[in-house]
């Protein structure tokens, strides 16, 4: 269990910073040891990767593959107590690549699972892999 569980929108904020800064001890910290990591085919050479170091291989082969994109945070949405989606843009030398997202379900405060999307919310939404925002 992590020490003092952040909040959904930091822990999200802070995994993306994380893969912006190609730091994978970041990312380690903020997911659970059993983590489940699906990338998009734009960040990583394998399907799936486990735990940690899953992660840190992951990060591996994102450097060796000189991707030099960036993804910027547009929103963080709450979908259940254990699980969020945060949607986000790539970029790439300031200009949008693509829209993208990322949905994780969480483990005693820390991503256990975590697969990424290069598609909108709306489409996500559409094809009934993210429920619609609930409204108010």
């Amino acid at each position: 269990m992590a020490d003092e569980e952040l909040p959904v929108e930091e822990l999200a904020r802070r995994f993306i910073d994380g893969f912006n800064r190609r730091d994978a001890e970041a990312l380690v910290a903020l997911s659970h040891p059993r983590i489940e990591f699906l990338p998009t085919i734009l960040v990583g050479q394998r399907a799936v990767y486990h735990g940690h170091e899953g992660l840190r291989r992951w990060v591996q082969d994102l450097n060796a593959s000189g991707a030099a994109h960036e993804v910027r945070v547009r929103t963080v949405r709450t979908i259940a107590p254990d699980r969020f989606a945060v949607l986000t843009e790539v970029l790439l030398d300031g200009e949008l690549l693509s829209p993208s997202a990322m949905i994780a379900s969480l483990e005693d405060g820390l991503i256990v699972r975590a697969k990424a999307y290069l598609s909108d919310e709306r489409t996500l939404i559409r094809v009934g892999v993210l429920p619609p925002p609930e409204l108010d």
